[in-house]
């Protein structure tokens, strides 16, 4: 199963960093693929945390190729990592990165992360939210709530046990 890990490039929180690498590391503990948009914050923590545990990473990258990832988007390259230089921007990569995922998860986030979330939701992948890790988890029940058309909201995963989160999604 390919999991796209969404959330925020800026991340500064230490313990939603940390949670955001127990993820990555129990990803890929599951024998799963971790799918990111290559950008610093929660998803390198969660690549991290796969790349720990010997895992596969695939990172969407919005540039066109490694050089412009390092220099325009000031991103982190990962040796260990697979890149997919998609040339479309931020965020324009999203795209191509949920459309990959066989399910999502989302930490934290602004914007991006909502756009990621509402693809997400609007092909009706499975979707694992970490509650409690900022703001905007807090209002995707609402939104996936008023969103709702055909049901898709039974498929997004409340949970704020990075572990029990990915146990959940994987069964």
């Amino acid at each position: 199963m390919k999991i796209a890990l969404c959330g925020s490039g800026s991340e500064k929180n230490k313990e939603i960093l940390e949670k955001a690498k127990e993820i990555g590391r129990e990803i890929a503990k599951s024998n799963n693929i971790l799918l990111t948009g290559g950008c610093k914050g929660n998803p390198y923590a969660a690549l991290r945390g796969a790349i720990l545990e010997n895992g596969k990473v695939i990172c969407y990258s919005p540039a066109s190729n490694k050089e412009e990832h390092i220099s325009k988007y000031n991103f982190p390259i990962e040796e260990n990592a697979e890149y997919i230089f998609t040339g479309k921007g931020i965020p324009g990569r999203n795209l191509p990165l949920i459309q990959n995922a066989d399910a999502v998860i989302i930490i934290g986030g602004q914007i991006g992360t909502l756009n990621e979330f509402t693809i997400a939701f609007n092909e009706n992948k499975k979707i694992g939210v970490l509650q409690g890790s900022g703001p905007l988890t807090e209002l995707l029940p609402k939104i996936a709530e008023v969103c709702d058309k055909n049901g898709e909201s039974k498929n997004i995963i409340y949970n704020n046990n990075p572990k029990e989160l990915i146990k959940r999604m994987v069964s």
